[in-house]
């Protein structure tokens, strides 16, 4: 008896998932956007090495490779640059790694083929992490990206940074000075690691639409809830609440935590340029704006320190692409996740290019005109 109920049960459970599966894929069709992340000897996420999968969305279909470093790169990287060229070295999110993206249409991608058009003998190296804040990437850059000797690092900087950097606890401020807090930061990497050695849940992980929609909402709701837990900097003060009503305390209190949390992160951006700096390499912080609607987008960056805003090389990209912006035109993909398309990732290069022509060790790279 107790044999058939358990038998019923598992079949019932089937049923349901294979119900739940065909909803999704007739009614509600998700992206397949898997991530292959595994835990790294700096303390942060990195990509899973030698990795290969595919994202599908009704707009792209995308092979990611992943080479055996954990870069996303068709090769292995030596340690030592070649003589006479110049490294490029990319850290960012999902916008930088370039989710529904092929890899020559990536940041890095173009970067790189622009860079060898202009005349630089120069190689572009793309250390970026899905997920990841400033502070997962200066520990990428310390830990990690500033062994192949750089001459030029650029980080990405989005909307998503102001609460990753809270939320990872791997730097704090402390009367206004930045400090350590953490040396790791691996969110469900056990669990991931754990799960990825089946060849089952590979398979769901890769092709289940219902799975993709539970993982996205899950991850989103668990994000949602640290924050409003209060989990933010500890130079924060705690909100006087006395005579405020209850809405209005709330307010206060969210303006408190994304007041603090900016200015981690502007902490975070200027230790960044001061280590990069220390290094012998040029610093630059390339902003990705947030999509509004097709014909608009919003500024990421003016909310950063005037201290960032006048020590580090920032590549303001929000006028490019509103300029750019036309209804019949998708600077971001509208089906899948809400990256840059080539078109967009194109116009920041374009913008970063002309910061990148003034770089003093870029120069050095410069192949001699012909004669």
């Amino acid at each position: 008896m107790l044999f058939r109920r358990i038998t019923l049960g598992i079949l019932l459970l089937l049923y349901t998932l294979v119900l739940a599966e065909a909803y999704f894929r007739v009614f509600d069709p998700q992206a397949l956007m898997p991530r292959y992340i595994t835990s790294t000897p700096w303390g942060v996420r990195g990509n899973i090495p030698n990795a290969r999968y595919w994202n599908h969305t009704p707009e792209v279909d995308v092979e990611y490779r992943i080479n055996n470093q954990g870069l996303r790169a068709d090769r292995s990287i030596p340690l030592h640059k070649p003589p006479g060229t110049c490294r490029v070295a990319v850290f960012g999110d999902s916008f930088f790694f370039g989710i529904e993206l092929q890899l020559p249409e990536t940041f890095e991608g173009q970067l790189e083929r622009r860079l060898r058009e202009a005349g630089f003998r120069a190689e572009v190296l793309n250390f970026s992490v899905g997920g990841f804040g400033t502070a997962e990437m200066l520990q990428n850059f310390t830990g990690f990206g500033q062994q192949f000797e750089p001459d030029v690092v650029i980080f990405s900087w989005d909307d998503s940074d102001v609460q990753d950097n809270v939320r990872s606890g791997l730097f704090r401020l402390n009367d206004g000075q930045l400090q350590p807090a953490d040396s790791k930061y691996l969110p469900g990497v056990k669990t991931s690691d754990w799960l990825m050695r089946f060849r089952l849940y590979r398979a769901i992980a890769d092709h289940s639409e219902f799975y993709s929609f539970i993982r996205e909402k899950a991850g989103l709701l668990i994000k949602r809830q640290i924050w409003k837990s209060g989990k933010s900097s500890p130079n924060s003060a705690p909100v006087e609440q006395t005579n405020i009503g209850g809405e209005a305390a709330e307010e206060e209190s969210n303006a408190e935590k994304k007041r603090a949390a900016l200015e981690l992160s502007s902490a975070l951006l200027l230790r960044a340029h001061d280590v990069v700096s220390a290094q012998g390499a040029d610093f630059y912080v390339v902003e990705i704006p947030y999509k509004l609607s097709r014909v608009r987008v919003r500024p990421s960056v003016n909310a950063l320190s005037s201290d960032v805003q006048s020590h580090i090389k920032v590549v303001g990209t929000s006028a490019a692409l509103n300029k750019a912006a036309r209804p019949d035109l998708k600077l971001y993909f509208e089906t899948g996740q809400g990256h840059l398309t080539p078109v967009g990732v194109g116009i920041l290069v374009d913008e970063t290019m002309k910061k990148l022509h003034s770089s003093p060790q870029l120069a050095a790279c410069a192949a001699p005109p012909l004669q």
